[in-house]
């Protein structure tokens, strides 16, 4: 081996900075301290949807009686279930003595009563009402255990330390930061969202009675941009709420529990949702699969060069005004083989304070094999025929 690759191969391993500074309109979001009064509240957080950013938070790893937002865990089983086509709307289910016996909020649905799927959805979603819940989560599941087997799964997923043993949910508690988790799962089921910002419907006994369904949720009438997502109250646990607003690309999920009345609990809502929108925005600063690097040197390969993609999203909620710098580490070539999802250097974001807010893999878009001795050859070949 030569000097000269010697030189150039020791100097592969290194790793270089790459610095492309560039402005973005805002800033990274710190939380801030106190810029609403949460003191009424037991707990609370408003977060940006897509990272779960807090911007403000007050005790959000406590675990809480959060009344009807127990329910949310088999909620979320029922509308996860029915996206995976477990269950079809139009389909008729049988009430069970189990379901029609659980307390409100409620459907009044009736022991062996057939309804339709998707009537029972609107309760289940519009008020939380637990004897919709219960009725769908078996119809989904066959069975109670098999459906809380699944159920306790999710949230093992969703890293959220909380064990849901019956449909009715009775006994959970949950911290704002799990009901942060659950929100957005929620947020991801077209199941949910068709229904969780209806402020007013019906449904239709099989005895041709009506019930109708009114949501509690007031903020989907007077907050701009309001799609749900679940209120709930009793004495213990005071009055609750999970929120979720979106304005244009930026939508947080905001959580408020134990405030002493129900207006309360709308008005610190609503403060944190407004002052965020006017402090903070939501910006994407990659997308997965975005080429970040082109043309990124590579030797040994069939070909000369290879564009670097971003490995995952990148998206960072910013105060407005500040700009922020893109480092990229890499080396200062690669070696093939690659593969298109080996990690071959990083993308990281800094702020103002010089601190690391997000990073991210940077990939090949594509694999790129060895050089074969016939590759070497055309090459040389080509290279001679056009002189």
């Amino acid at each position: 081996m030569t000097q000269r690759s010697i030189i150039r191969r020791a100097t592969a391993l290194l790793l270089v900075t790459i610095l492309c500074v560039f402005c973005i309109g805002t800033a990274f979001a710190e939380p801030d301290s106190e810029p609403v009064d949460l003191s009424r509240a037991k707990s609370a957080v408003i977060a940006e949807l897509s990272s779960l950013t807090p911007v403000i938070a007050k005790e959000t790893d406590v675990k809480l009686d959060v009344a009807g937002l127990a329910r949310l865990p088999v909620l979320l089983y029922v509308c996860e279930s029915i996206d995976a086509g477990k269950l079809a709307l139009d389909a008729t289910v049988t009430v069970s003595e189990a379901a029609a016996a659980v307390p409100g909020p409620t459907a009044f649905v009736e022991t062996n009563e057939r309804i339709s799927a998707e009537s029972l959805l609107k309760a289940a979603v519009m008020i939380l009402a637990g004897d919709a819940i219960q009725a769908l989560a078996e119809a989904c599941a066959g069975t109670s255990g098999a459906a809380l087997s699944s159920i306790n799964a999710r949230l093992s997923e969703l890293c959220i330390e909380a064990e849901c043993m019956s449909l009715s949910a009775e006994g959970i508690r949950l911290s704002a930061n799990d009901l942060l988790k659950l929100g957005a799962a929620l947020a991801e089921s077209e199941t949910f969202c068709a229904y969780s910002a209806v402020y007013m419907d019906e449904i239709v006994h099989e005895k041709g009675n009506r019930t109708e369904l009114v949501n509690a949720n007031r903020l989907i009438r007077n907050t701009t941009g309001c799609f749900g997502m679940a209120t709930g109250s009793s004495t213990e646990a005071g009055y609750c709420g999970l929120f979720g607003v979106r304005r244009g690309e930026t939508a947080y999920l905001c959580v408020v529990t134990g405030a002493p009345d129900s207006a309360m609990r709308f008005s610190i809502a609503q403060e944190m949702i407004e002052y965020c929108f006017v402090t903070y925005k939501a910006t994407t600063l990659a997308r997965a699969g975005e080429v970040l690097v082109e043309a990124m040197p590579i030797h040994g390969a069939t070909v000369h060069s290879v564009d670097l993609v971003a490995g995952a999203d990148a998206v960072l909620l910013l105060r407005q005004g500040e700009t922020y710098e893109r480092t990229l580490s890499l080396p200062e070539t690669l070696d093939a083989p690659i593969h298109a999802g080996q990690a071959v250097g990083k993308a990281y974001f800094t702020g103002p304070d010089g601190n690391v807010v997000a990073e991210i893999d940077l990939l090949p878009q594509m694999d790129v094999p060895c050089a074969t001795l016939w590759d070497h050859v055309r090459r040389v070949f080509v290279n001679w025929l056009h002189g």
